[in-house]
């Protein structure tokens, strides 16, 4: 994993966030507000740093790696989101949704990387074939 990465996944993991968490409040179901912001950018930084160290473990085997990521999302999430900065009661309705809500968005987050990294291999390999044919390298 590069570090620009890192960068990519903070965003996309915050921005797909806040989509799903505005859906919310504009159902009346959350409320959002300033220090909430920051404090997900926060949270969403940390799983960050998370991914980092986890992909510097050279996991083969990619359930084992996926779980790892995942339990890294569960502690920065629950324990730092929940358990630190209070954002939901520790009731079982409040966990099962923000654990349905990371979730989604560790899937969102990861399909959005992939998919990036496959449209950047292919550029790679566009202009490695062009060159190929001028005749260099």
């Amino acid at each position: 994993m590069k570090k620009i990465d890192l960068i990519i996944i903070d965003c996309i993991s915050y921005t797909a966030v806040m989509l799903i968490i505005s859906i919310l409040n504009g159902m009346g179901i959350t409320e959002l507000n300033w220090m909430f912001n920051l404090q997900l950018f926060t949270v969403t930084t940390l799983i960050s740093v998370f991914m980092y160290f986890i992909d510097k473990l050279n996991i083969e085997s990619q359930p084992v790696y996926m779980l790892l990521q995942m339990l890294s999302i569960a502690v920065s999430v629950l324990g730092v989101g929940g358990g630190i900065m209070k954002w939901f009661t520790w009731e079982f309705k409040y966990v099962a949704i923000t654990s349905g809500i990371f979730i989604t968005v560790y899937l969102i987050t990861y399909v959005a990387l992939f998919l990036i990294n496959s449209i950047t291999s292919e550029q790679i390999n566009k202009k490695i074939a062009e060159n190929d044919k001028k005749g260099g390298r």
